[in-house]
């Protein structure tokens, strides 16, 4: 029903209505030899390409303007009588850009005509005061990209920034990158005009990542026409306030054409990773990546198709270090007395030690004399990963006056990969497992009224489908006498099993998972050329939806002591989570804008112009969303019950978004111009921030409004008592004793972005820009622990010895800290006592940016096209995104004192310089000269400062005694860099934030030797250490053969990090260790030895070998064109 709505509203609305072009236009000003305006000349602009044909008439003023033309090469020719014919040849249009063709006829007859080339019009912006970048096919097509990851491109335009692995904004971040100061998920993709976004992270749907860092699907490289990344943009562009980026794809033209290609990367080809040490298997790794384009007319001049195919198939090992017990010490034991630990082992053995020399008892690995725990095993994991992607396309012209175009693109995936990062086992047989699919519509009708007025429609459908599976998981735990409860096979698999400190058995805790994404996208766009104002007004409708399963810790998890309670079976601690965490959300938005583009002078262009957006209160199907009030301590309501609220949150009118800039020719020859501009840009939700990451809080990442009370409520059942195969596993479900909510009177974030930039065009190729780039938001998202203990209270309490009264609170034993001779405390929560943690997301945050940027582009001088990039920044802000992966992004140390968390952002970068060039070689002559001919060289460098994090005692301990479960340290000394990885930061200069009483021996919980009245927050601020720089060089060399006259064949190697330089990954999860010894701390907290960085930036963010940061690597691949 509701699509049958959409599609009626597409259909009726063209003749009415126009946002977000992915067309470009054709402008400027006509007049005669005495300087005076040519009112009525006809101007006709023609594609080379497909024999498309669009005209207008210059006004009183001379000026013209053909809107919304398809990207491509035209022809502009300029009549009027008396006066010759203007003509302008190859006159390249971009997408989402106004090229300027000026003229100045000469008296005479009209069949007599003056040529120019489009290459000699101004290469600078004479009328727009957007700031961005734009790469064309033969660029995108020319350069060495690792994986074919159209995303990595993003990363060569000015003002973008991310960590050095290009997968994330910065390390733990699930945002893609950070523009202008902008938060990573702040931005807004667009497939040929419409939404190619995934709705719930906020990320593009189509090269998403997948389990691990490579894209789940992929976008056909040879099937974009160009990518535009835009920032301070027009009215017409809404939605988001961080960068549109802004996709065209190919289509097809009067003469068939296409390609085929293949490339081919082996890892025996390239260097070894860093921690990849001589003298262990070196890391397996093959990718083949293949395909074939086809596009031409099936009609000429009227109706054209165009078609792209690229397949992916990628496998490989990622190596680890590890602790396993050996069959002596199992037999040792006895070997499995239980039955069912006989069979895990006997379904899962542990592999055999083959680090010589290494420690293993009953416990682990670590050695009782020395205390030294030293890794036994080098584990060489499978990793796999399958993708297909196609894209079709179809252009058709019903006459000049009316346009259509559909597109749809299908990808689909399966990856199995070993998810080590978030505490799952890398042993094999436990990979995660996800099939992905991903599916975009999009139609567009152009409509040319008149010629001064166009109208453009457009409709867009995507559909994003994810699924995360244990690799075991059709096997039933219940086949071998493990009786954990599980009865749906959604959640089969065997439990997360811990054994001491050897490795884990079993996969993450978090999955199985399951999300669909469904997003209708209309657009309606009228353009109106009236005298020297250039109007457009819109209206834009975005529906989205989703369904999730998030069954995080329903496989369960058991721990066992050593390894002899394992072998007979006796769990020491355990839990498994119960109830229905499906849920169906949905979301309507509506926005309307009004624009001008008043040329006031011939010199001088105004941009101007007003949006308003309506993000709509996202709604449960089942009503399965809940607020918290104060009665009773914290008593849960579900939305829409009696005595609840109607809607979670309170709908936002206020998103009024005025916008203005100008375009100053400063000598009026279309060589110098000064642009600048301001505007307010606001933030829709992405709706992780109601669904998160979990059905229950884990301190430092929300989960969703999953509250402990309603149908199938979310419970957790802890262990029964009985030995495996004794009957269940675990008994006694409780409710949840935490809360994650959103405040009622939440607001939209918004964004100010203002500039002020001088192009500067040098010869008829090359253009230099010089500007100041600044962004300040205001109300952004963040969450914190609304019912935190103050200090004050912490203190009294912890003098006080009061002890946790009767274990109340079902995570009393685990969030309270141990006080003297090991008894538990508890501060008690005052704003809502029945309750632990009460998470709140809110719009409280802000962020200020500041940045130089400078930017030199050369285009086709001798062969040499280029673009460098050098931008000086500094990004400050007190939460980085609105949910927390690493514990310094969202949720303050200190809830109660959020201010107190100003600082660097985490997508901070000092300084940033990114080039890419391709440089062809001159035709050769003479003997050989086919085989001296069509040579050349690309490349792209990128060089970066590091970016900031902090340390924390990542649930370690709890110094503070706030239960939060990442205090920061004491700085007690000066902060010194080592420079090498091994001793990256000196730990002697941390400590923690209490007195230790017992000064001559602690022990391993170190939070229990602090003396009563001593806890405190640490006084180390948010992210005021820095992380490794990044260099590196990637480069290609291709040969181009012309087999006939219209067949080519480029042969290339491509070579990343070609000078094999080790850069290394951010701390992602810096835990302080707070343990004795080596790298822990001392009897009195002061941090000993170096924290060491452990991983290359691909693996850091498990992407080994296409992640940017890896050891050199070496690509080869063959590519028929014709």
């Amino acid at each position: 029903m509701r699509a049958g709505w959409i599609l009626t509203l597409f259909i009726l609305l063209p003749g009415t209505l126009v946002a977000q072009t992915f067309r470009g236009t054709i402008l400027g000003t006509v007049t005669d030899t005495t300087g005076a305006f040519v009112a009525g000349a006809t101007v006709k602009a023609r594609s080379l390409a497909t024999g498309l044909e669009r005209s207008g008439q210059t006004s009183a003023d001379g000026s013209y303007s053909i809107p919304e033309l398809p990207i491509g090469n035209y022809e502009v020719t300029i009549t009027q009588s008396g006066f010759e014919t203007f003509l302008a040849r190859s006159v390249d249009v971009n997408v989402a850009s106004e090229r300027r063709v000026d003229a100045q006829l000469q008296p005479g007859q009209v069949s007599e005509r003056v040529e120019v080339s489009g290459e000699l019009l101004p290469q600078v912006e004479t009328t727009s005061s957007e700031i961005g970048g734009t790469l064309t096919s033969q660029t995108i097509e020319d350069l060495p990209i690792n994986g074919r990851d159209y995303t990595k491109l993003i990363y060569l335009n000015p003002g973008v920034a991310g960590s050095p692995d290009q997968i994330s904004d910065s390390p733990g971040s699930f945002g893609e990158f950070s523009m202008n100061g902008s938060r990573g998920r702040s931005n807004n993709y667009l497939l040929d005009g419409t939404d190619m976004n995934d709705g719930y992270r906020n990320d593009p749907a189509i090269n998403e990542a997948g389990v691990f860092g490579d894209p789940a699907t992929l976008l056909p490289i040879d099937a974009v026409a160009e990518l535009r990344v835009l920032s301070n943009y027009a009215p017409e562009y809404g939605r988001n306030s961080g960068a549109v980026v802004n996709i065209v794809t190919k289509s097809g033209t009067n003469q068939l054409h296409g390609s085929l290609l293949e490339f081919w990367r082996s890892g025996q080809l390239g260097a070894r990773n860093f921690f990849n040490f001589a003298g262990t298997p070196k890391n397996s790794f093959l990718n083949n990546q293949f395909g074939g384009s086809l596009g031409g007319p099936i009609v000429k001049d009227k109706t054209f198709f165009f078609l792209d195919y690229e397949g992916q198939r990628e496998t490989g090992a990622q190596g680890g270090l590890s602790c396993v017990p050996d069959s002596a010490e199992i037999a040792r034991l006895g070997g499995p007395t239980n039955a069912v630990s006989a069979a895990i082992l006997a379904r899962h053995p542990w592999p055999s030690p083959n680090i010589a020399g290494a420690y293993s008892d009953a416990s682990g690995c670590t050695n009782p004399i020395t205390s030294v725990t030293t890794n036994n095993l080098a584990t060489s994991t499978r990793f796999s990963n399958r993708v297909d992607s196609l894209i079709a396309k179809i252009d058709h012209n019903f006459n000049a006056t009316n346009l259509l175009t559909g597109r749809y693109y299908f990808g689909d995936s399966d990856q199995s990969f070993p998810f080590a990062q978030l505490a799952a086992g890398i042993l094999p047989g436990f990979n995660t497992v996800t099939p992905t699919r991903v599916q975009l519509v999009s139609l567009s009708y152009v409509k040319i009224v008149n010629s001064s007025q166009v109208n453009e429609a457009r409709l867009g459908w995507n559909r994003f489908a994810e699924q995360f599976f244990p690799q075991d998981h059709a096997f039933d735990p219940n086949s071998i006498g493990l009786a954990t409860g599980v009865t749906n096979p959604f959640d089969f698999g065997l439990p997360k099993i811990s054994v001491g400190n050897f490795a884990v058995i079993g996969a993450t805790s978090s999955i199985p998972r399951s999300r669909v994404d469904a997003n209708w996208h209309f657009i309606d766009n009228y353009s109106w050329k009236a005298g020297r104002h250039d109007l457009k007004f819109g209206y834009e409708f975005r529906r989205t939806t989703i369904q999730l399963i998030q069954d995080n810790n329903f496989r369960g998890k058991l721990s066992f002591s050593d390894l002899s309670t394992f072998l007979a079976g006796v769990p020491k601690s355990g839990k498994i989570a119960l109830g229905n965490t499906l849920r169906h959300t949905a979301e309507n938005n509506h926005g309307f804008y009004l624009q001008d583009s008043f040329r006031w002078t011939p010199r001088l262009t105004f941009n101007y112009g007003l949006r308003w957006d309506y993000f709509g209160v996202v709604h449960e199907k089942n009503n399965l969303f809940y607020q918290l009030t104060p009665a009773n301590g914290g008593t849960e309501v579900q939305v829409g019950s009696p005595g609840g609220a109607s809607e979670l949150y309170n709908p936002d009118y206020n998103n009024i978004a005025p916008r203005f800039g100008f375009a100053y020719d400063m000598t009026g020859k279309g060589k110098t111009v000064v642009r600048g501009g301001w505007g307010i840009f606001y933030d829709a939700f992405s709706q992780d921030i109601f669904l998160g990451h979990a059905p229950y809080n884990c301190a430092f990442c929300p989960g969703p409004p999953y509250a402990g009370v309603g149908p199938a409520a979310i419970s957790f059942a802890s262990l029964s008592g009985a030995a495996l195969g004794s009957g269940s596993v675990f008994s006694s479900p409780s409710p949840l004793g935490d809360f994650f909510g959103v405040d009622p009177h939440i607001r939209t974030p918004y964004v100010q972005n203002f500039n002020l930039n001088v192009q500067q065009q040098l010869g008829s190729r090359a253009v230099l820009e010089l500007g100041y780039v600044g962004t300040k938001g205001t109300k952004l998202f963040r969450f914190r622990d609304i019912n935190q203990p103050s200090q004050a209270q912490i203190t009294a309490y912890d003098t006080s010895g009061a002890q946790c009264a009767g274990q109340i609170l079902p995570n009393c034993p685990i969030a309270g800290f141990d006080g003297p001779n090991g008894i538990n405390f508890n501060v008690p929560r005052t704003a809502f006592p029945n309750l632990f943690y009460v998470n709140q997301e809110e719009a409280t945050a802000s962020s200020i940016y500041h940045a130089l940027q400078t930017s030199l582009r050369v285009s086709g001088w001798h062969g040499l096209s280029t673009q460098a990039n050098f931008v000086w920044s500094h990004s400050i802000d007190n939460a980085s995104d609105l949910e927390d992966f690493i514990p310094n992004a969202a949720q303050p140390n200190n809830s109660l004192a959020p201010q107190s968390e100003r600082g660097n952002s985490n997508f901070d970068i000092r300084r940033r310089f990114s080039w890419n060039f391709t440089y062809r070689f001159p035709q050769a002559s003479g003997t050989f000269r086919r085989f001296k001919s069509g040579w050349g060289i690309d490349g792209t460098a990128s060089l970066q400062d590091g970016q900031p994090f902090s340390f924390n005692y990542n649930f370690e301990g709890d110094y503070s005694g706030s239960g939060e479960g990442f205090d920061r340290p004491d700085v007690v000394g000066p902060i010194q860099y080592g420079s090498l990885p091994y001793h990256f930061i000196n730990l002697t200069s941390f400590q923690v934030p209490c007195t230790f009483g017992n000064t001559t021996a602690i022990t391993s919980s170190g939070d229990s030797n602090c003396l009563a009245g001593s806890r405190h927050f640490g006084d180390l601020r948010r992210n005021v250490l820095f992380g490794p720089s990044f260099k590196e060089l990637n480069l290609g060399i291709f040969k181009d053969t012309a087999l006939t006259e219209r067949v080519k064949l480029q042969i290339r190697a491509d070579f990343f990090n070609v000078l094999n330089h080790p850069n290394f990954a951010n701390p992602e999860l810096p835990s302080f260790i707070a343990d004795p010894g080596v790298n822990g701390i001392d009897s009195t907290g002061r941090g000993i030895g170096s924290y060491a960085l452990t991983a290359t930036g691909d693996v850091g963010i498990g992407n080994p070998f296409l992640g940017s940061g890896g050891p050199r690597g070496i690509q080869l691949a063959a590519k028929f064109t014709f």
